[in-house]
């Protein structure tokens, strides 16, 4: 089966195809304002450079968030009326998993950290065992000081990102970080084929926005 895999939760929009396993084509790029007008143009060129017509599709993963509100709508948009047209299911991606899902052989806890707004962030906490990832603390929203405090009881885990050195919180901890700008641009396709279970009818999708924008963050805990 061939998965189509879409992120536009960042700056950079993340196109995909995996089949059987194998990523096929990946691409990311800054579209800026073009991300709407651009995505459509984008997969039909990666396809047509594969030579798989459209139809060859069997399942679409989509990053439905956290992230920035107008890429995390542009994706999911198009995504789901893609596999609407097609008759196909969708599969809805964490964006702060394909983060952070290539990086599972470390075998320690991995915590993408996103910048929100302010003193806020988007985060999470995965635990791996060499082979796969395991969510221990959800996506979430909360303060960066917040999330920190707790951090001290996980020092053997790395902190993912390059929004973590705007945190002075951050900076007093122990851990390792890994000042990445994004994850691998083809993760999201892996990760449709790695959950494929868990796909979806392409109405069912919907944003994981974790806030509003003008509420403040609740705790995690």
């Amino acid at each position: 089966m061939k998965v189509l895999g879409i992120d536009c939760t960042t700056k950079f929009t993340n196109i995909g195809i995996v089949s059987e396993g194998v990523l096929l084509s990946e691409i990311s790029i800054e579209l800026g304002r073009q991300q709407s007008s651009r995505l459509p143009v984008l997969v039909e060129e990666m396809l047509s450079d594969l030579s798989i017509d459209i139809s060859e599709l069997g399942l679409i993963a989509a990053a439905n968030g956290p992230g920035y509100y107008t890429g995390i709508r542009t994706g999911i948009a198009y995504s789901a009326a893609l596999a609407k047209a097609l008759g196909i299911k969708i599969l809805p991606v964490s964006s702060l998993e394909t983060f952070v899902h290539d990086l599972r052989a470390m075998g320690i806890p991995l915590v993408p950290i996103v910048k929100a707004r302010q003193n806020c962030i988007y985060c999470a906490l995965y635990f791996s065992d060499g082979s796969e990832l395991k969510p221990f603390v959800y996506p979430k929203f909360c303060t960066a000081a917040e999330f920190a405090d707790f951090l001290n009881l996980y020092p053997d885990a790395m902190l993912v990102g390059k929004d973590v050195s705007l945190f002075n919180e951050f900076s007093a901890l122990p851990n390792n970080v890994l000042p990445r700008t994004i994850g691998r641009p083809g993760q999201t396709a892996l990760l449709g084929e790695y959950y494929k279970e868990l796909s979806i009818s392409p109405d069912k999708i919907q944003g994981a926005y974790l806030r509003e924008p003008d509420i403040g963050p609740t705790s995690y805990i």
